[in-house]
């Protein structure tokens, strides 16, 4: 799996709220193609979120973001994953 810098940004998108959103700036974070349009966001230590977050955005440190709604997800203090949906290219193709 790739691995890269990222900042991650966790929101909470819900209808007829206040969006609320939370950036993690230069996380290691591993980024993968689960099937079309679904990807795998690992990384290490925890995020900081907004409860019932909905949404993340993962921007790469050559400027390229990946951003969808969040379909599962799973972490612990030393780390975890998200898995999204986005229409980007998948991250296998950056070389």
């Amino acid at each position: 799996m790739p691995r890269y810098t990222a900042t991650v940004t966790v929101s909470a998108e819900h209808w007829g709220r206040e969006t609320e959103a939370v950036d993690n700036p230069s996380i290691d974070v591993g980024l993968r193609t689960l099937s079309p349009g679904v990807f795998e966001l690992s990384f290490n230590g925890q995020l900081a979120a907004p409860e019932e977050a909905t949404h993340v955005c993962v921007t790469l440190d050559n400027g390229l973001a990946y951003y969808g709604p969040i379909v599962d997800g799973q972490a612990d203090p030393k780390g975890g994953w998200l898995s999204f949906e986005s229409d980007m290219v998948e991250p296998e193709l950056l070389g």
